[in-house]
C-alpha cells in the first residue's frame, strides 16, 4: 500500500480549480449566486491585480497629521517616536486620502476622532485645547517636483450630537 493522497485528490482539486474559473467567466445569468460569489472570491485576486503596483503614479502630496495644544504644533510621527506610531499615522494619512490635495477644511467621521486622539493619549498630557491639522506638502508643477507648496488643513470631527 502506497504513502501520499488519495487517487482522487488531485483530479478533484484540478476539477474545482477549473470548475471555479469557468463559473467566474460564464455569464452570471448561467451561475447560481453562492457559485458565483464563491467563483469571483477565487479568481479575482489570481487575474485582477492594480497595475498601478508595478509603475505608481506617485502622490500630488505628502501629508503629516500635526496635534495642537495653545500655539505649538507637533507631528504625531514625529522622530523618535515608536515604529507602530508612525505606522498608525501614516495609516490615518492613508485613509484621509492625504496623496491628493485636500479642501480648504477637513471633516473626518467619529471613527477618525477616536483613532486620532487614541494616538496622542500617551504623547500629550494636557488635553485642554487640542485641535489637529494635516500639513500637506503638495507638487505645484509637474516639471519642478520638488518645489512644493505647503498648505495647512485643520481637521474637524463630525459632531455626534447633531441629528
Amino acid at each position: 500500500m502506497a504513502n501520499g493522497p488519495p487517487k482522487w485528490l488531485i483530479p478533484a482539486i484540478l476539477l474545482a480549480h477549473f470548475g471555479l474559473l469557468a463559473s467566474y467567466t460564464f455569464p452570471s445569468r448561467w451561475i447560481p449566486d453562492r457559485l458565483r460569489y464563491w467563483s469571483i472570491t477565487y479568481a479575482r485576486p489570481l487575474f485582477h491585480q492594480g497595475w498601478d503596483l508595478f509603475a505608481p503614479d506617485p502622490p500630488r502630496c505628502s501629508c503629516e497629521v500635526q496635534a495642537g495644544i495653545g500655539e505649538s504644533w507637533r507631528a504625531l510621527d514625529a522622530s523618535g517616536d515608536n515604529y507602530l506610531r508612525t505606522r498608525m499615522v501614516r495609516n490615518v494619512a492613508a485613509y484621509l486620502n492625504g496623496g491628493s490635495p485636500f479642501p480648504d477644511t477637513l471633516t473626518v467621521p467619529p471613527v477618525m476622532e477616536e483613532a486620532l486622539l487614541g494616538l496622542v493619549r500617551d504623547m500629550m498630557h494636557d488635553e485642554g485645547d487640542l485641535r489637529f491639522r494635516a500639513v500637506q506638502h503638495c507638487v505645484v508643477d509637474d516639471h519642478r517636483p520638488t518645489d512644493r507648496d505647503t498648505r495647512y488643513v485643520p481637521i474637524v470631527f463630525v459632531d455626534r450630537h447633531q441629528p
